[in-house]
């Protein structure tokens, strides 16, 4: 970011974690049991998060996504500018956030009936299912612990 004077952040992509296959809550941590995630092109791995300097905020249109005041701009890993929730290109070689979503459908079900903390939708079984990912193996946290 020094490098780019207008820079009011860096998005942040995530990796979505699905269950694992695990019904109920497992014995031990969350980053132990759950290392099974989406593929790098799943939908869902657009979406970012932002860490901002806040005095060149405006605004937030949602938790997620801060509004600049003018000439400054999120800014991706690789330099490339991102506005709004997500980008156009997956990018988490250098950094990244692991999204538990789901994890186990047990832990769902309690999550679920909470609701969300950003939105009046409720959540659903389908949303279970549809970020239910789990098609590679992924234990890299594991090597930062």
């Amino acid at each position: 970011m020094s490098e780019h004077n207008n820079a009011g952040g860096i998005a942040i992509h995530w990796l979505l974690f699905g269950s694992g296959g695990h019904e109920t809550k497992p014995e031990g941590g969350v980053l132990e049991n759950y290392t099974m995630c989406a593929e790098k092109d799943f939908r869902d791995n657009y979406y970012i998060k932002t860490i901002c300097d806040p005095m060149k905020v405006l605004s937030y249109a949602t938790a997620h996504n801060p509004l600049y005041r003018k000439g400054f701009y999120n800014l991706d890993e690789e330099g490339n500018i991102v506005e709004g929730l997500k980008a156009q290109e997956v990018h988490f070689e250098k950094v990244r956030i692991n999204h538990y979503f789901s994890k186990s459908k047990e832990e769902y079900i309690e999550k679920k009936n909470r609701g969300v903390a950003d939105s009046n939708n409720a959540r659903t079984m389908e949303d279970f299912y549809i970020h239910d990912r789990n098609e590679v193996i992924d234990t890299e946290i594991l090597t930062h612990i």
